[in-house]
């Protein structure tokens, strides 16, 4: 019988009720107070935003893929919030290759 346990900090464990040891839930999202849930960079002992540079670095993408023209702008003028929404929209390319690879093998 599994039952939900929640720690000081809120998070939700769950443990085995025949002596299984304690594991954390896996949840999306991050539980930060920031709504927007941007991921941060503990940098200097100060947290920093990612910037979209680096987060297109994390999903594969070459730099600057989501600089685009956009709303009638040049891509140079391109804000930051339509870029972490096409980023966080995507799929990691590596991820996606991957499965294509595996596809291609069972035709």
């Amino acid at each position: 019988m599994n039952q939900d346990v929640h720690r000081h900090d809120w998070s939700p464990l769950r443990y085995q009720a025949l002596g299984g040891a304690n594991t954390h839930t896996l949840q999306a999202g991050d539980h930060a107070p920031d709504p927007g849930g941007t991921p941060h960079i503990l940098a200097n002992s100060s947290i920093r935003r990612s910037t979209p540079r680096e987060c297109e670095r994390l999903q594969g993408m070459p730099e600057d893929y989501t600089l685009i023209p956009w709303r009638g702008k040049p891509a140079s003028e391109c804000p930051d919030g339509p870029r972490y929404k096409a980023i966080g929209n995507s799929k990691a390319v590596t991820v996606v290759r991957w499965i294509g690879q595996r596809i291609l093998q069972q035709l």
